[in-house]
């Protein structure tokens, strides 16, 4: 791939302009790079599971952290595409691909992936209506109190909670490999 060293926060500083496959590019390198170290991280993670309270801990923070790395992959390809084609996307969506910063984690999961099957114009969509999202919100709650605990309690994953924790990762996963997988069938890769 063209200019694939360049790295997306750089592409502002360099003076000739860059096209929207070079850009489009180094989004994909930096996905697949990032899902690399993420993944390895999880499988390290899961090679050692246990049913220990710390175990469980980092499992939400590292699978916290692919969910949301890859997310945020995903707006960046988005960006670069909806700049060569516009389809409709509502409000919250063309927001979204501007600045991440204006929604919580879960909206911006959300909304980056009903934004990308339009963008990419895949199918089926994730089922955003259905009783897992409400559910998977959760992972993306408890790992931000794990990361800003206030009381002993914050740290705690009960068995009952911890059961539905996982699938509510396997969820979330899923849904973001979905793309991928769907992506690569619509192009032959």
């Amino acid at each position: 791939m063209a200019n694939s060293k360049i790295k997306l926060g750089e592409l502002k500083t360099i003076s000739e302009p860059i096209s929207p496959q070079e850009r489009m590019d180094v989004a994909f390198d930096n996905y697949f790079a990032l899902s690399d170290i993420l993944q390895k991280d999880l499988t390290a993670l899961l090679d050692s599971e246990s049913n220990s309270q710390h175990w469980r801990r980092n499992y939400i923070r590292v699978s916290a952290s692919l969910i949301e790395g890859h997310a945020h992959c995903l707006r960046e390809m988005c960006a670069v595409s909806f700049e060569c084609l516009a389809p409709e996307i509502c409000k919250e969506e063309q927001e979204v691909l501007r600045s991440e910063r204006s929604f919580n984690a879960n909206e911006r999961i959300k909304l980056t992936l009903r934004v990308a099957y339009k963008l990419f114009e895949l199918q089926p969509a994730p089922n955003f209506g259905g009783p897992e999202w409400p559910r998977a919100q959760r992972v993306l709650e408890k790992r931000h109190l794990l990361m800003h605990p206030k009381n002993p309690t914050d740290l705690q994953i009960p068995d009952s909670l911890w059961v539905e924790l996982r699938g509510d990762v396997t969820w979330l996963i899923e849904q973001l490999f979905n793309f991928m997988s769907a992506l690569e069938k619509k192009h032959g890769g």
